[in-house]
């Protein structure tokens, strides 16, 4: 686990703890001792400090050889997310809204069949759906694009370009918003559900009617990119001008020769690929880079499932840090 130098000693502990327990579901007091190396009265004060600032932590109680250990576990059902996935449908962007815990079970679930056209239109959506069930903790919101500087600089949505998405939404709704692309959010998910986000992952995304896009997840982390346009592929060298077999081929390639992930994720559900020509896909880039024989190509994932955990798991992250600042 990576720890942060932004924060102190006694936040990245705090961070520790949270993050365990969001990844081993409960633990005792000894077991997170024995994990992070600190002692278990040092444990039990900093599970009083959070305890005292938040419900985030419950607690229970274990029998085990006729003694009742006390165990502790994250209320996922605390707080709510609000997550908006903007994904290409019968070839025009649409939003969905998901009202959900923490941990990503959905409490509402809305699907706007409009185009979406305007920031206007966008954030009258999320309006809707915030009066109809309440207003969660957080905005996190995937779009098809890529932030500069808090503006959406590139984006499949035309009239988003220019506009400081994140400003405006929580403007309008007074809820902080994230904005994440949809490829990360997709690799992201994915990584984590096949045990991945450890090594190094990587996601490409071919909708049918707009350009492809990547994500790469390094050790835990989505990577951005100096710019923040790591993943931006529409603007490689590969012909598009070729039959998309022979670009899906180019793009594997070169994202396996560059970064020689131990996942590739290809998300090629849109264009209807035959069996056949998956693989022949694979066969010719097994045939091209023989001496990498260590990645597992998928093409069999849902990107939506994907892009959904993965923007739940990065608006959970953010409140788990946003409690630990505070």
């Amino acid at each position: 686990m990576k720890l942060d130098n932004k924060y102190s000693a006694r936040q990245q502990n705090l961070k520790s703890i949270l993050y365990l327990l969001d990844e081993y579901d409960e633990l005792s007091a000894k077991q997170l001792a024995a994990l992070t190396g600190l002692s278990i009265v040092s444990i039990n004060k900093l599970l009083d400090v959070i305890s005292s600032n938040s419900e985030i932590i419950a607690t229970d109680f274990l029998n085990t050889r006729g003694r009742r250990a006390k165990i502790y576990k994250l209320n996922y059902d605390v707080l709510q997310l609000g997550i908006i996935q903007l994904v290409e449908t019968d070839n025009k962007i649409k939003a969905t809204y998901f009202l959900t815990n923490l941990a990503g079970k959905i409490i509402y679930k809305e699907f706007n069949d409009q185009e979406i056209t305007s920031v206007t239109q966008l954030i009258d959506f999320i309006k809707q759906a915030i009066a109809e069930h309440g207003s969660p903790q957080k905005i996190i919101i995937g779009v098809p694009g890529a932030e500069l500087d808090g503006y959406l600089q590139i984006s499949d949505i035309k009239s988003l370009q220019g506009i400081n998405l994140s400003l405006a939404i929580k403007k309008a709704v007074n809820i902080e918003t994230i904005i994440v692309n949809d490829a990360n959010a997709g690799t992201f998910g994915a990584a984590i559900e096949l045990n991945e986000s450890e090594n190094i992952a990587v996601g490409i995304y071919f909708p049918n009617n707009f350009g492809p896009g990547v994500g790469i997840v390094i050790n835990n982390r989505l990577i951005n990119g100096a710019d923040g346009l790591a993943g931006e592929i529409e603007y490689s060298t590969v012909d598009t001008n070729d039959n998309v077999c022979q670009q899906i081929m180019q793009h594997i390639q070169n994202i396996i020769s560059f970064l020689d992930p131990n996942l590739l994720i290809v998300y090629a559900a849109k264009l209807s690929l035959t069996d056949l020509q998956i693989e022949q896909i694979k066969q010719h880039v097994q045939n091209n880079l023989p001496l990498h024989n260590k990645y597992q190509l998928d093409f069999n994932r849902d990107f939506e499932k994907d892009y959904l955990i993965g923007l739940t798991t990065i608006g959970r992250k953010n409140i788990l840090e946003h409690l630990i600042a505070n």
